[in-house]
């Protein structure tokens, strides 16, 4: 894997959608802040509204510079193993890249981080079925309960048993996603 050393303090200012001085404009490495760009997966049209702020002090980014950073950045950013990284980190897929790979290789990782997310989802509600059942054993233990008040626990322990049951199953499946490929389904109408 390549290293690349960039001017940090320009490359941060413009990065970052600041103000950035006159000095950091004429000393800006338009090549490595595009380059940067690129690699980040920031939008072309994002990273050319970062470098007009030069224009305030009479100076002009070198575009075409920035383009050719641009364009190796994001053939970086790009492949398809940063796709699927990206995927599996939720992070949304944003268009930059024309690569059927990335995307494809995005949605898998994407698949995968849905999965882990309702596991974690699942996970919680039935902690809180569970403390919710706890403190309808003690209600109904207290024999302070009228008739209709014992009837609505008992279904209220109905249905949340039912719950916890659906999402007890749901669990023991989900894992098993994991290990299908995505598919994609494509309609023509």
């Amino acid at each position: 894997m390549r290293k690349w050393t960039l001017p940090l303090l320009p490359l941060i200012v413009l990065a970052g959608c600041t103000s950035v001085s006159k000095d950091e404009c004429l000393q800006a490495n338009w090549h490595s802040i595009g380059y940067k760009h690129g690699a980040d997966g920031t939008e072309y049209r994002d990273g050319i509204d970062a470098l007009s702020q030069c224009s305030e002090y009479g100076v002009s980014a070198d575009i075409a510079e920035y383009k050719v950073g641009y364009d190796q950045g994001l053939a970086v950013y790009c492949e398809p193993e940063n796709g699927f990284t990206l995927g599996m980190q939720g992070a949304s897929y944003n268009g930059v890249c024309n690569s059927t790979a990335f995307r494809k290789a995005w949605q898998e990782g994407n698949d995968r981080y849905q999965v882990q997310q309702r596991l974690i989802y699942i996970d919680d509600r039935i902690d809180d079925i569970d403390r919710r059942l706890k403190g309808i054993r003690a209600e109904l233990n207290s024999n302070q309960l009228d008739n209709n008040q014992q009837k609505a626990l008992y279904r209220e322990r109905k249905d949340l048993e039912n719950e916890r049951k659906d999402l007890r199953k749901e669990r023991a499946l989900l894992p098993l996603l994991n290990k299908l490929p995505s598919v994609e389904i494509s309609t023509e109408w």
